[in-house]
């Protein structure tokens, strides 16, 4: 393996959060194939990618593979241990859990369970469409590349490197004589990256990254021949999926097949001009909207600072504000500053002009809920929240930002990608403060009241200490898996 080829060993793979994809495909009115399956089978060898620093997905750095097992959970799961979460604060009790915000990687030996996104008898070819660039990543079977080849591999025993990397050119001959992009000007010219393994339950597949940076204009459509297998198997079906394609709103796309090649129609044609700027734009606002629902510790951080905004210090006590002019006032304050603190340090991260790891800013989310729900149980500081939501905002943009380096954003289309994606932030956090705020007006000069804030702000704390515990010493305390678990034993030994 040459040094060029060093980097694609760890990360080739386009970034992936199957679950955005789902929303996405509901605002662009795409199908939806067996998503939850494809999402199952592969979220463990996603997860180490959403690590990835913002930047131009064609040209990725290594990374070396880590050795903590992956704990990335399914988008439904966290949205029910949400509602479960939320559920508890209602009825007074207090728990927590860290939501995998790019947090989880994946060992070397790890194994997906669980796979239909790839079958038996299939290859797959993953097309990232970008402004000047194709990115293509190829993936076959170690078992299809014997049949094909006869290297004197046992499919009983997983792929090592070594094997691999001896057979490279013979792989690459026979892949390469059978794949082939095209225009009405000829052949696209595709320049070799590297190599990968993923490791599924029935197969090992090898993974071939390819890039083709020559046009200055990516066309309306390509000609794709892939007849990869069909000279040894004619029940072969190969795949071609477009994994990302900002114009069209795709981004980290699985579940969606654009074609289906069989050794009677191994040449075909993808038409692209669907593709528009509109397109892109509306399904970033859906992404940020998405961000802000499944994302529990921003909710928590609004509602740390909502809960007092119908509230006034005055003569070391809390006193109701006087109308609802002040108390949409406090709301307004807090909305345009947090608005302004995390816009900054999102474009800042996505410039690539400041640059933060995960784990310290996914700590200091958790500490912005501790500190902020820790001021409304003092009514004689002077602080006032707009101010709180200003400065651990900045936080929360370096938090909104690994979430866009994890879903691809680069330089195309760079504003409209922020201004999308704020904008769906902010009607988030509109949805969240319009579902909240009239009731806490209504409730502010019932005595009741202090004593939801004071509780409130309680179990918000230890929420938040649970999760900076969990973030700051990279611990897994395990706390809402059992609780979530311990209604299932009940109801098991009754």
């Amino acid at each position: 393996m040459t040094s060029s080829e060093a980097p694609f060993r760890q990360a080739i793979i386009g970034p992936s959060l199957a679950s955005q994809t789902a929303w996405l495909e509901v605002a662009t009115g795409q199908p939806t194939r067996g998503l939850e399956n494809w999402h199952s089978s592969r979220s463990t060898w996603v997860a180490q990618r959403n690590r990835l620093p913002v930047g131009n997905p064609t040209e990725r750095p290594n990374r070396s593979r880590a050795t903590r097992p992956t704990r990335n959970r399914p988008t439904h799961v966290i949205i029910l241990r949400n509602i479960f979460l939320v559920s508890l604060l209602a009825a007074g009790g207090w728990t927590s859990a860290t939501l995998p915000r790019g947090e989880s990687t994946v060992a070397d030996e790890t194994t997906v369970s669980g796979v239909a996104a790839h079958e038996l008898g299939q290859s797959y070819i993953f097309l990232r469409v970008f402004d000047d660039s194709l990115v293509v990543r190829l993936e076959i079977t170690g078992a299809d590349l014997e049949r094909a080849l006869s290297f004197g591999w046992d499919p009983e025993v997983r792929l090592e490197l070594d094997q691999v990397e001896s057979r490279l050119d013979s792989i690459r001959t026979y892949v390469e004589a059978r794949f082939s992009l095209s225009t009405d000007d000829g052949p696209l010219p595709i320049r070799f990256r590297g190599f990968d393994f993923r490791f599924v339950d029935f197969a090992d597949y090898v993974l071939l990254d390819y890039v083709i940076d020559g046009p200055t204009r990516i066309p309306d459509e390509i000609d794709i021949l892939f007849s990869l297998m069909f000279d040894v198997d004619t029940e072969h079906l190969n795949m071609l999926v477009i994994e990302h394609n900002w114009k069209t709103g795709t981004f980290n796309n699985e579940a969606v097949i654009s074609l289906i090649f069989s050794p009677r129609n191994a040449s075909q044609t993808l038409d692209l001009t669907s593709s528009s700027l509109w397109g892109g734009f509306v399904a970033f606002i859906w992404q940020g909207i998405w961000h802000i629902l499944i994302g529990l510790d921003h909710i928590l951080f609004l509602v740390a600072l909502v809960l007092p905004a119908v509230l006034m210090r005055e003569n070391g006590t809390w006193q109701p504000v006087p109308n609802f002019n002040g108390a949409l006032l406090n709301i307004v304050k807090i909305v345009t500053f947090f608005t302004i603190a995390h816009s900054v340090t999102l474009a800042l991260a996505a410039l690539d002009l400041i640059r933060l790891p995960p784990r310290p800013v996914e700590s200091m989310i958790a500490a912005s809920i501790l500190i902020a729900a820790s001021a409304n149980l003092f009514p004689t500081l002077s602080i006032k929240e707009w101010t709180i939501a200003f400065v651990f905002g900045l936080f929360h943009g370096f938090g909104f930002a690994n979430v866009l380096g994890g879903i691809g954003m680069g330089g195309e289309h760079l504003v409209l990608t922020l201004l999308g994606f704020n904008i769906g932030v902010e009607l988030g956090q509109i949805a969240i403060i319009c579902t909240i705020f009239p009731m806490l007006f209504l409730l502010r000069n019932r005595s009741v009241y202090k004593w939801i804030l004071c509780g409130g702000s309680l179990m918000l704390m230890a929420i938040a200490l649970y999760w900076v515990i969990e973030r700051v010493f990279d611990v897994d305390l395990m706390i809402v898996d059992a609780l979530m678990f311990l209604p299932r034993l009940l109801m098991g030994n009754l």
